[in-house]
């Protein structure tokens, strides 16, 4: 679960991300994306059976989607 959490992601680059939420709106959108769906991952698995197995995975790949964008943009910007 922890590798979802948004702190965890691109360690080596926070500080670039948030240099690129400040300067750029649809990336700081997409990082809220990824984070209020990552914190209701995790508050979903800290109750078990509150969900179904399919939503779970449907969560972790737009999760994954998400963390692509973030990688793609942060290319684009010259921060990687």
């Amino acid at each position: 679960m922890e590798r979802y959490a948004f702190d965890t992601l691109f360690p080596d680059h926070q500080t670039a991300i948030a240099d690129l939420r400040r300067a750029d709106t649809e990336f700081d959108e997409i990082c809220r994306d990824y984070q209020l769906l990552c914190d209701e991952f995790l508050s979903m698995n800290s109750e078990p059976g509150s969900h179904s197995y399919q939503f779970a995975c449907d969560i972790r790949d737009t999760l994954d989607g998400l963390r692509d964008e973030i990688l793609q943009s942060l290319r684009r910007a010259g921060k990687m």
